[in-house]
């Protein structure tokens, strides 16, 4: 074709026609192989059905065979007024303290009630004491003694369970044995025993003994445990037909001691107070001079605590063999190892009542 010439129109339509026939050629080619693998996918699904069995599956049980369970017929309930009282709690015995439950507590200086299991009924006297035997054992002295005293209110006056408290009351009052009566004071810089003493209203030589003081000297920065005198208060009840005296804390039993009274009923009643407290007295006979401590004559033996009764009071004596009867002068006489602890134990102030 030259250029600038004409297009041959009958040569591009035969290019057209060609172009048709063979796009017509692959679509039926392209029809006729799906045709061909629906057919193939059929047949073979065909025939592997045609061969299964049926599976058989066995029959349930029939219910209707069973035999029927017979019901007893409820009872109508009961009129609203006459509905029965709900049943009373079971009462659970509380569970004893282990000795290691009873060491930790007593090592952490709680008494705490809600961890410790209470004492036993007040009418059980005998397991109550068995109880504080237990809590002493295992370490734990005021549970005992709360235990004890439990017994006691169940049985007063039991002299099992009286000896057992006045074994109890040194080891626990004199000793950084924790005790609801004592607090803890951390000793502060100008702190010295004395002025302890008079804060608290309570003895040098119980705060001493009780955190086992040497000498006069304590640290800045140590805890002391003391008994609070202000808060909690001794007293003291002597009977002359008895002739014993009975201390007690707060009004509930701490110790009870054998004494002796004046002869021939010499000693006053009435209520008194301690006014003086000597340690190694000397013995101002009347109507003569001084007797030194530790002379043969003087009868006071180790301490003396006067009364606000002039001529009167508590003291010792050389004489162990007249403890328990009428045999004073009309004062009150102790052995010198009670005396001791009551001048230890007790400050001035203390309440004595005398009765026959």
């Amino acid at each position: 074709m030259q250029p600038n010439a004409a297009p041959d129109i009958y040569l591009m339509k035969r290019e057209k026609s060609r172009a048709g026939c063979m796009t017509a050629l692959i679509a039926t080619v392209v029809a006729l192989a799906l045709a061909g693998a629906f057919a193939l996918v059929r047949w073979a699904g065909n025939r592997g059905t045609a061969g299964a069995e049926p599976v058989e599956f066995p029959d349930a049980p029939i219910l209707a065979e069973l035999p029927p369970v017979p019901v007893p017929d409820a009872p109508p309930p009961p009129p609203a007024d006459l509905a029965p009282a709900a049943p009373a709690p079971v009462p659970v015995p509380a569970a004893k303290p282990t000795a290691k439950s009873a060491a930790k507590a007593t090592a952490k200086g709680t008494a705490k009630a809600a961890d410790a299991p209470g004492p036993a009924p007040a009418g059980d006297a005998a397991a109550s004491l068995a109880q504080a035997r237990e809590r002493l054992q295992a370490g734990d002295h005021q549970g005992a003694r709360e235990a004890a005293l439990g017994a006691l209110a169940a049985r007063p006056d039991d002299p099992e369970i009286e000896g057992f408290l006045n074994e109890l009351a040194l080891p626990l009052l004199a000793s950084q044995r924790p005790m609801p009566e004592k607090v803890e004071h951390v000793v502060q810089s100008g702190d010295y025993l004395g002025k302890l003493a008079a804060t608290y209203n309570t003895p040098v030589a119980l705060i001493a003994k009780a955190n086992n003081v040497q000498g006069a000297t304590i640290r800045v920065g140590e805890t002391l445990r003391l008994l609070d005198g202000n808060a909690h208060v001794f007293a003291l009840a002597v009977s002359k037909t008895r002739n014993d005296l009975v201390v007690t804390l707060d009004g509930r039993f701490f110790k009870r001691y054998r004494v002796s009274t004046g002869e021939n009923a010499k000693t006053p009643v009435g209520t008194y107070k301690i006014v003086d407290k000597i340690a190694q007295p000397a013995w101002h006979k009347p109507g003569g001079k001084a007797i030194p401590y530790g002379h043969p004559d003087n009868q006071l033996g180790t301490h003396w605590l006067a009364l606000d009764l002039p001529g009167y009071g508590l003291h010792g004596t050389w004489e162990p063999d007249s403890i328990g009867r009428q045999s004073s002068a009309g004062c009150i006489r102790l052995l010198n190892g009670d005396i001791e602890e009551l001048y230890t134990i007790l400050p001035k102030g203390t309440l004595v009542t005398i009765t026959e």
